[in-house]
């Protein structure tokens, strides 16, 4: 297979260094340093663990050059990507991830139908990717070239960050495997890696958010979404990565709300079955009414 000539970065002197970083396959320690900012999800927040989101400032120079490399391998990785894999594409974002499943559903409830959906969630997605098994799929499914794949490689090895509040800061500490947040890099990859991902019936990502639906009949006596969870679980063991049973809930949209449905279940406990949950800052009811969404946006704005 012929690969693709990369064309050289820029033609400005002031650019050698990034033109010899990719040549050479080499990214500089002091690129690859780090610093996490926890940021609150709700106000005040009470649980560490649960409350506080970690925000990585990355070095402005590793941003500048990992945006070029981007570029370079998204005509290696969009062939790949499907109609139902958001975020991170230019084109394809929150909106459109929402209006996809929203449409979906609608279609269904429109014929008398109801649908059976589950939000998946990945136990630190980024942070539980292997290198190994991403680096294999880049070169074997992607056909990434090697010029790149070094450099990744070095982009992705040794890397180090601290936690700062305010005026202090941690002590430096080396990751151990993870993908770096706060970058372009990181959720682009992790698309690479979770592309493969199927489960037998409609399946919507956005990044490391994912959602399943089955649509259900009034002669739907056995609904297959057990299984359809069983191969999520599967995928993820051949992948290591977790899911997290404590915060994937499932919904059941339109008239058939029957209560004779199976209690889905990982090998972990059990799924909640909820009448709302909040997608991509946007809540859906099992209605498919706008009420909660709208209280939620005119409290934030008093």
């Amino acid at each position: 297979m012929a690969v693709k000539k990369l064309a050289p970065l820029v033609s400005d002197p002031a650019a050698a260094i990034f033109n010899a970083s990719v040549r050479e396959g080499y990214v500089p320690f002091s690129w690859k340093l780090a610093e996490v900012i926890p940021a609150s999800k709700v106000i005040p927040p009470i649980s560490i663990q649960n409350d506080l989101r970690p925000i990585s400032l990355l070095r402005t120079l590793a941003k500048v050059v990992e945006n070029i490399v981007g570029r370079w391998l998204l005509p290696f990785l969009e062939p790949h990507f499907d109609n139902n894999q958001f975020g991170c594409r230019g084109v394809r974002l929150t909106t459109h991830a929402i209006i996809a499943l929203l449409h979906s559903w609608m279609a269904c409830l429109y014929t008398g139908g109801s649908v059976r959906t589950v939000f998946v969630d990945f136990r630190k997605a980024f942070g539980l990717v292997n290198h190994n098994l991403l680096f294999d799929k880049l070169q074997n499914v992607y056909g990434i070239p090697n010029c790149l794949l070094n450099w990744f490689g070095s982009y992705l090895s040794n890397r180090h960050q601290r936690v700062r509040a305010n005026q202090l800061a941690s002590a430096w500490k080396q990751l151990n495997g993870a993908m770096p947040q706060g970058s372009w890099l990181g959720p682009l990859s992790f698309l690479a890696f979770i592309s493969d991902l199927t489960t037998e019936c409609l399946i919507r990502k956005y990044v490391d958010d994912t959602t399943l639906s089955e649509v259900l009949e009034s002669k739907t006596l056995d609904p297959y979404m057990q299984a359809f969870i069983e191969n999520l679980l599967d995928w993820a063991d051949r992948n290591d990565m977790q899911v997290n049973t404590a915060k994937t809930k499932e919904m059941i949209l339109g008239p058939l709300a029957r209560s004779d449905l199976s209690i889905l279940s990982t090998r972990v406990g059990t799924v909640e079955r909820v009448s709302s949950f909040k997608l991509l800052r946007v809540y859906i009811e099992s209605a498919l009414s706008w009420s909660l969404h709208i209280d939620s946006m005119v409290k934030k704005l008093h």
